[in-house]
């Protein structure tokens, strides 16, 4: 018996997922509609399209609130901005309330503060908890 492929869209077990690269992530459901998706490491043209297929696996169904924790993310490049413009749009799409957190981390808040990201709806300054 072959064992069929696993993508993102069939991995539901929530915990940290090595995304290859320098990058980490980290599922949890702290309410039955809310999914919270921590971010560790280096988001950058290798390790985007991994944060966008756990993202796309995320946001669908019974979810109204997606958060994205950046806190612990190290460096944060232009392919990440394009993540988190891609996932408000899924949101929007599901239904769901998307907020981007942040967090302490210096390169978020420095590729934040260049471009109006508040503008498209897409940073919150709510912390996450």
């Amino acid at each position: 018996m072959v064992p069929e492929p696993r993508s993102a869209d069939h991995e539901l077990t929530p915990g940290r997922i090595d995304a290859g690269g320098h990058m980490f992530l980290r599922v949890s459901r702290p309410t039955p509609r809310t999914v919270l998706v921590r971010v560790t490491g280096e988001v950058d043209l290798s390790t985007a399209r991994r944060l966008d297929e756990v993202l796309r696996s995320r946001i669908r169904g019974a979810v109204g609130e997606v958060v994205i924790d950046l806190s612990g993310v190290t460096f944060f490049s232009v392919a990440g901005l394009n993540s988190m413009l891609r996932a408000q749009l899924l949101a929007d799409s599901a239904g769901a309330r998307l907020t981007v957190d942040p967090g302490g981390s210096r390169a978020v808040k420095r590729l934040f503060m260049l471009l109006p990201m508040d503008f498209y709806g897409v940073m919150s300054p709510r912390p996450v908890g």
